[in-house]
């Protein structure tokens, strides 16, 4: 098998490419696409000799995208679209990196790959039209849907663990805050590339959700961090209103991986287990 792989560079694309490389698959970096009248032609052509083409190159500046929705529709629906006419043109697989915020704010419980998508912002507005065309492109595709996604190097300034961290270490009052209302699924960005490497192998198609085992708020999932570093600082709750966010995200972006599960796939690793072992191993030296 032989992979292209947009966003290389990013939290999950970065873990996609350490994975294949420890498995022996060839998986080359693709730059983005310049969206043009000629895009779906060169893409063809520079997807000649390929098996998969991995799309995880996104706009995942929620707050930024409710002010900007146009260049958010550019990135994360119209790239999307091109790039799946031009692999459908070069019969070359596309996997589409999504999130299980699009199911919006309509049920309490996780969601399964069953329920409806009703998104609440423009990112994830944008994220439904981006499955859609790839979908749409062709039977073969797959879309893989991911929670709160954690891991990488502790420099990158996305990486939420790391930032806790540092916020907790500068705590002066003793204490950090953190929501308490919003409830997703932490997920270990080395569990889901393997997940989706693994359903590329298995040439799977379709929508899948691809989160670890079990769910929490976000005051959960930082009084975790904090424990699990070392760190004597208290977590308080806060309400989600409390935030000012321009987005209207979901209080509930849990969701459970019930395809694969039906199917006879394991369940991946409990995210409180994944986490931990992140902690103790590529952020050993800095979560200390």
């Amino acid at each position: 098998m032989k992979i292209l792989l947009t966003g290389a560079n990013g939290l999950l694309g970065s873990a996609i490419m350490e994975r294949t490389r420890q498995l022996g698959i060839a998986c080359e970096p693709m730059a983005r696409p310049q969206l043009g009248r000629d895009t779906v032609q060169l893409l063809q052509s520079s997807l000649d000799g390929y098996d998969v083409v991995i799309h995880a190159a996104a706009n995942t500046n929620v707050e930024k995208c409710e002010v900007e929705p146009e260049n958010c529709y550019a990135d994360n629906f119209l790239l999307t679209e091109l790039i799946a006419q031009g692999a459908a043109k070069a019969s070359v697989k596309m996997v589409f990196i999504s999130s299980t915020g699009i199911y919006g704010a309509w049920q309490d419980t996780p969601y399964r790959e069953y329920d409806a998508v009703l998104p609440t912002t423009h990112h994830h507005c944008s994220k439904q039209m981006g499955e859609q065309a790839v979908l749409a492109a062709h039977g073969a595709n797959l879309v893989v849907r991911t929670g709160w996604l954690f891991g990488g190097p502790a420099a990158n300034p996305k990486n939420f663990v790391a930032r806790r961290i540092e916020e907790a270490r500068g705590a002066s009052a003793g204490f950090i805050r953190s929501n308490r209302e919003q409830r997703g699924v932490p997920c270990y960005n080395a569990d889901v590339a393997q997940r989706i490497i693994e359903l590329c192998q298995a040439d799977a198609f379709g929508t899948y959700n691809c989160v670890n085992s079990g769910n929490a708020s976000r005051l959960e999932y930082v009084q975790a961090i904090v424990e699990l570093a070392g760190l004597q600082v208290e977590v308080r709750p806060s309400d989600a209103a409390s935030f000012n966010r321009k987005a209207k995200v979901s209080n509930n972006e849990m969701a459970e991986c019930w395809k694969s599960a039906a199917l006879g796939w394991p369940a991946l690793p409990l995210w409180r287990d994944s986490l931990a072992r992140y902690l103790n191993g590529e952020l050993k030296d800095f979560g200390k």
